[in-house]
């Protein structure tokens, strides 16, 4: 396989096929794979390159052009800056779906292919279940402020609720 003429920086419109493992679109250009972030599989999406590497990229989502019907907006978009909750945008049953199939994938791979594996047990209610945090703090205009770094970066993304964090913490 070559690697087609991808560029950082360059915008382009992508379909995303799939999720990766870590909850990343993926997309194909001439059979080269984009792992794309905030984009689920059935939907088009505008995104921007931000790496090239020899046998797959990375880019981000910068409009959906045509959207799951599995994608949820009631989730405010901030989460997403940060990975805190990098399924967020996917209807929990689904997500469901996607780690009980990452489960049978996992044991696919290691030649484990006659195990059942059970769906995946839900909750009522997918927020506010952790019950630790390592939350940062950082002085923003002279005042303490708490929150969670950008994905891949420390710089702070103010936040006081941390959705899947106890109410508590």
């Amino acid at each position: 396989m070559e690697k087609p003429n991808l560029k950082k920086n360059q915008e382009l419109e992508l379909n995303i096929e799939d999720l990766s493992y870590e909850g990343k679109g993926v997309a194909k250009v001439d059979d080269f794979t984009l792992f794309v972030d905030n984009a689920l599989p059935g939907e088009t999406v505008k995104a921007v390159i931000t790496r090239v590497n020899k046998n797959f990229g990375f880019a981000r989502t910068l409009d959906v052009l045509k959207e799951s019907p599995d994608r949820v907006h009631d989730i405010d978009a901030i989460y997403a800056q940060t990975g805190i909750a990098p399924l967020s945008h996917l209807k929990y049953d689904k997500q469901l779906e996607f780690k009980h199939d990452q489960v049978v994938t996992d044991f696919n791979k290691i030649g484990l292919k006659d195990i059942t594996v059970n769906q995946t047990l839900g909750m009522e209610s997918p927020f506010n279940y952790r019950n630790k945090a390592q939350v940062p703090v950082r002085q923003v205009n002279g005042k303490l402020t708490t929150g969670f770094y950008r994905r891949r970066s420390h710089d702070l993304v103010p936040m006081e609720n941390f959705l899947i964090q106890d109410t508590k913490i």
